[in-house]
């Protein structure tokens, strides 16, 4: 049950979280097809590109995986909403991975202003069989006129024990819910300290430290308090169990990520221990 709600996401095999060789991503990857996973989460800027080539790769050996991909935040890192360079974008995804699932418009924010034309434009690519479903991923607190939205086949956003009251403002929408972020680029792992430092190339660097790094170690001390089991495998419960959310986005960044995440999801379906009404209560 739990096992099929689930799409790998792969921006933490890009380099945006600490740099990781690419052999090992093409070993992580595979190992996550032959564990059961086929459903995987791209961007043409994760990586600069080169998570979408990978895949490209693994494709021709490993037809039967799902792709979704994205539009909006382009390869070479620039962001753009114009129609043609959406029209580009596309193309260039498709040039790679042959088929896609969902196409998903990249986190829009203030600069678009013709959301019901970029709507149009990707029912178009549906219509014409270029894509098989649309979606649209939301920045945080970026959201857009249900009347345009309720087109699209799916919207992702940010959801997480951390992050949560959004949910009730999703569920308004006609479209199916994924969930990203789930372990909140992390910071529920388990691991999260006073002292934690991060590459200068992770994209936590800037941001997760300080005040910000103080106020969120809080928060997971106060859910701690009201949780029976380890707050990195409650963080994984709380979105898989929850009925509103289709799938979520599990990223990835090791072997042992995707070994853990098997182990869960066998607990999960075979243990009544872990307490969800006080979290709930939460969303």
């Amino acid at each position: 049950m739990f096992k099929s709600k689930i799409i790998i996401g792969t921006w933490s095999l890009s380099g945006s979280f600490g740099s990781i060789e690419k052999k090992e991503i093409y070993n992580i990857i595979e190992f996550a097809i032959e564990s059961g996973f086929l459903e995987f989460d791209l961007a043409p800027n994760y990586g600069f590109g080169k998570i979408e080539e990978i895949f490209a790769d693994i494709k021709k050996q490993k037809p039967n995986i799902i792709l979704n991909t994205k539009c909006g935040n382009n390869y070479n890192n620039t962001k753009s909403f114009n129609q043609k360079d959406i029209i580009d974008s596309l193309n260039r995804s498709l040039d790679l991975l042959k088929s896609i699932n969902i196409l998903y418009l990249h986190n829009p924010r203030d600069e678009v202003q013709n959301i019901s034309e970029l709507i149009s434009l990707v029912l178009d690519f549906k219509r014409q069989g270029l894509i098989k479903k649309t979606g649209i991923s939301f920045a945080r607190n970026h959201y857009f006129d249900k009347k345009y939205v309720n087109q699209l086949d799916f919207v992702q956003d940010e959801i997480n024990i951390l992050y949560c009251n959004n949910l009730s403002y999703l569920k308004n929408y006609d479209c199916k819910i994924i969930a990203r972020s789930p372990l909140a680029s992390g910071v529920l792992s388990g691991k999260l300290h006073r002292n934690i430092t991060f590459e200068k190339e992770d994209y936590r660097f800037s941001w997760l430290k300080g005040k910000r790094l103080e106020n969120i170690l809080f928060q997971i001390d106060e859910i701690k308090k009201i949780i029976d089991c380890d707050i990195r495998k409650y963080a994984k419960y709380f979105v898989l169990s929850n009925p509103n959310i289709n799938k979520v986005i599990f990223g990835i960044k090791s072997i042992d990520h995707i070994k853990e995440l098997l182990c869960d999801i066998e607990i999960f379906e075979n243990s009544n221990s872990i307490k969800t009404k006080e979290i709930m209560k939460l969303a």
